[in-house]
C-alpha cells in the first residue's frame, strides 16, 4: 500500500507490506518521523485493508478519531498529525472499487464468476463490528440501526433499534435522524431533521462511523454509427437537351437505357405485306414444279416396264 507524508510543504512518498507498522518518532518505531510521538500510529494491514489505531487524537479527512479505536481508512483519506504533518493514502488503481451488497448478491444468484465494481452509492462501516461492511444503497428509502427489520443492522449497542435513514431522490441523497437519543452527526456536525450527504461524508451513530461514497456516474452512451455512404449513380455518357428535360413530366427520369422505336406507317406495312405475298408465291411455284418432274418420272417408269 501506497502513502505519502507532507510536512511544510515536502512530500515523501513510500510503500508499506501487508503486517503491523508502528509510526512515531521513537527508536522502536518502524517509520520514524522526526517531532511525531513515540508510536503514535499504529498501521495494520491485511488484504489490502488499512486499520489505523492512534494513541492520542487524531483526524481523517477532518473528522476527530478516538484514540484506542481501531479505524478503517480507506485509499484518499488524509490523516491529519500533530505539528501540521499529514500522511495520505493513495488512490488504488483507476476503476477499483467495493463491491455492494446487491452485485454480491446478485453474483451469488448467478455464479458469476467476475463481479463488476457496484455503481450504486455505499456505505462502508469505518469502526465496530461491522467494519470493512460495505453497503450498497440501492433503494429510495434506507432505515439504519440495531433492530432486525431496518435495511442496514449494526451490531452496536449505542445505536438505537432504528437510528436513522437515508433517502434518495433525483435530488441526491438526504441524511434523516429518527429522533434518536444518541443523536446522528455528519463530519463530526450533529444532524437536526434532515441533511444533504455529498462523497466522503463520515456519518457517526452511537460508536459507529459509516463512510459515504456517491454513485458512479454512468459512462456515456456510444455515439450513434455513422450512416453509410449514399451511392452514386453511373454517368451513362447520355445527354439530354434543355428543351427535352424541360417537356418530361414531373416524376419521370431523366435518362433512360432504351432508345424508343418510331411506329412504322402505312406505307412501310403495306410494302412488308406484298413483299411477304411475292414470297409465298415463289414457293408455291418451286413445289407445284417439283410435283409435275415426280409426276414424269413415274410415267416414264411405268411405259419402260410395259414395253
Amino acid at each position: 500500500m501506497r502513502f505519502e507524508f507532507e510536512h511544510l510543504g515536502t512530500t515523501t512518498p513510500f510503500e508499506l507490506s501487508e503486517g503491523l507498522h508502528l509510526l512515531g518518532g521513537g527508536p522502536e518505531d518502524h517509520i520514524r518521523l522526526e517531532g511525531l510521538p513515540p508510536k503514535l500510529l499504529a498501521l495494520r494491514i491485511e488484504a489490502r485493508r488499512l486499520m489505523v489505531e492512534a494513541a492520542r487524537t487524531f483526524s481523517v479527512n477532518g473528522v476527530l478519531a478516538p484514540p484506542g479505536v481501531p479505524r478503517l481508512v480507506l485509499p484518499g483519506e488524509v490523516l491529519g498529525l500533530p505539528e501540521e504533518m499529514c500522511l495520505r493514502v493513495l488512490q488504488q488503481a483507476e476503476g477499483e472499487r467495493g463491491v455492494g451488497t446487491v452485485a454480491v448478491l446478485k453474483g451469488l444468484l448467478t455464479s458469476a464468476e467476475g463481479l463488476a465494481p457496484s455503481r450504486a452509492a455505499t456505505l462502508t462501516c469505518l469502526t465496530g463490528l461491522d467494519v470493512g461492511r460495505t453497503h450498497a444503497l440501492a433503494e429510495q428509502c434506507t432505515e439504519i440501526g440495531r433492530g432486525s427489520e431496518v435495511t442496514l443492522r449494526l451490531r452496536d449497542r449505542a445505536v438505537s433499534r432504528t437510528h436513522a435513514r437515508i433517502l434518495h431522490d433525483e435530488d441526491g441523497f438526504t441524511l434523516e435522524d429518527l429522533a434518536s437519543p444518541n443523536g446522528v452527526f455528519i463530519n463530526g456536525q450533529r444532524v437536526l431533521g434532515r441533511a444533504p450527504l455529498v462523497d466522503g461524508d463520515v456519518i457517526e451513530l452511537g460508536r459507529s462511523l459509516l463512510r459515504f461514497q456517491a454513485p458512479l456516474a454512468e459512462p456515456p452512451p456510444p455515439p450513434p454509427p455513422a450512416p453509410p455512404p449514399e451511392p452514386v449513380a453511373p454517368d451513362s455518357g447520355a445527354t439530354d437537351s434543355p428543351s427535352q428535360d424541360a417537356a418530361q413530366e414531373p416524376g419521370t427520369p431523366l435518362h433512360t437505357d432504351t432508345v424508343p422505336t418510331e411506329a412504322p406507317s402505312p406505307g412501310t406495312e403495306a410494302a412488308a405485306k406484298r413483299a411477304a405475298f411475292k414470297v409465298r408465291g415463289e414457293w408455291w411455284l418451286i413445289g407445284l414444279g417439283a410435283v409435275a418432274a415426280l409426276a414424269g418420272l413415274l410415267v416414264t417408269y411405268a411405259l419402260a416396264g410395259t414395253g
